[in-house]
């Protein structure tokens, strides 16, 4: 048996796992790295690299950073603000959607979603709305800002960017937007008049127990308060400046993150009970699976089976629809930056085969990367989400899984349009 058809098994089994959850979603990802070094596929060193990967450092970094808004008392003045424009809790669910949007659109998705999770933790200990349907509206709200800019989702993004530049196309830095607006326009309608009640009520984690009384946060002094602020606000200015700077975004968070914990706004158990280690496996024992796709030519075996599928017609609905299937299928079980990762090759000589616009392709499968709305494992704010508001891994399919149809068909219908196919 060849690695490919090795690795091929592998993702099929853990797609089981993760559906049915026989085994824990954290154990399962740590199962998939163990079996990928067992069979010599993944060398143990490159397994366990993961665990030094930036994001890792960020989402931790940033969930630090954002709690210290909670301990010193900040959460609950936020809260009582809030309130003021969302009287109830669909309201909030759609404040908090906007303002994913908004900021994703300006800041990197993933440090703008650990960010906002202990706000939502404070306003549900204050208010008692529910943390996780806030958390899942948040999630939504930061994947459709990261598709109005090249900023949001930087690094899928970029890598899409490179590969149309690649083949002659250009993609400006809001170009993305021409179908990122439109995703976004339909999935706030989509929640405000049905997603809303759908969204999963999960219980409190033990996690996150540090966040369930609020009463011991009133006394904080003020000045931890203004440091707290300022640290969110250095933060967000260093993402703005990165580039400029020459330091990257997760070394910025991690500033930030010790500042808090030194001035002791954080301390002792706390910071250890803040930081979710069901996540930081979840994400970490997926990465070598993607890896093993792209170095056993699995996944172009996967290629070549789309590209006999649209072979033999010119329908450019046809085409679109497919390379959006295979990329989405693919992202709900691998991180989307490893998915456009292998796709983008494979798209390019898709389109080449065809005789169509291998930047058209890209676009298509980029996007279709970007929406990995049923599953904690398709991209990094999915994953900050999964530990940290108690959810299952069925509870993004049965939460999510009428937005990720309409957005399908409202992509089918658009991009051939928006960039045409010949």
């Amino acid at each position: 048996m060849t690695p490919a058809i090795i690795t091929l098994i592998i993702l099929v089994v853990a797609a089981v796992l993760f559906i049915t959850e026989k085994l824990p979603v954290p154990l399962t990802a740590m199962l998939c790295l163990a079996v990928l070094v067992v069979t010599g596929i993944i060398k143990p060193a490159d397994a366990i690299a993961g665990f030094s990967n930036t994001t890792v450092i960020l989402l931790i970094s940033m969930i630090l950073v954002g709690s210290a808004l909670f301990a010193s008392g900040v959460t609950e003045k936020i809260a009582k603000a809030a309130l003021k424009i969302a009287k109830t809790e669909r309201q909030m669910i759609m404040v908090v959607f906007v303002l994913g949007v908004v900021l994703s659109a300006m800041l990197n998705n993933t440090g703008v979603m650990a960010m906002m999770i202990p706000l939502f933790l404070g306003v549900q200990a204050t208010v008692g709305y529910s943390a996780s349907k806030l958390m899942m509206s948040g999630f939504l709200g930061v994947m459709c800002g990261g598709r109005l800019t090249l900023v949001g989702d930087a690094t899928v993004n970029s890598i899409a960017q490179k590969g149309i530049e690649e083949v002659g196309g250009t993609f400006g830095p809001f170009a993305i937007g021409r179908i990122g607006l439109p995703i976004a326009i339909l999935t706030f309608l989509w929640l405000l008049f049905y997603g809303y009640k759908h969204l999963p009520d999960c219980k409190a984690t033990e996690e996150n127990i540090v966040f369930k009384n609020e009463g011991d946060k009133k006394d904080a002094p003020l000045w931890q308060q203004i440091v707290s602020i300022g640290v969110i606000a250095f933060v967000f200015v260093g993402m703005c400046v990165t580039d400029k700077i020459g330091l990257p975004l997760y070394m910025i968070a991690m500033l930030g993150a010790i500042i808090v914990c030194a001035c002791r706004i954080l301390k002792g158990k706390a910071v250890y009970s803040l930081i979710d280690m069901k996540t930081v496996f979840l994400y970490v024992g997926m990465l070598p699976l993607g890896t093993a796709l792209k170095t056993t030519g699995a996944a172009q075996m996967i290629a070549d089976l789309v590209a006999k599928i649209c072979g033999g017609t010119g329908n450019a609905y046809l085409i679109t629809a497919v390379v959006f299937i295979v990329s989405c299928l693919m992202t709900q079980f691998t991180s989307n930056v490893v998915t456009i990762n292998l796709l983008v090759p494979i798209v390019v000589a898709i389109g080449q085969t065809l005789g169509v616009s291998p930047a058209a392709l890209i676009v298509t499968a980029t996007i279709a990367a970007t929406c990995g709305y049923v599953s904690p494992v398709a991209c990094p704010p999915a994953t900050i989400i999964y530990g940290n508001g108690g959810f299952k891994f069925k509870d993004y399919g049965k939460s999510n899984w009428t937005i990720l149809l309409l957005t399908f068909i409202l992509c089918v219908a658009l991009l051939p349009t928006l960039w045409p196919l010949v």
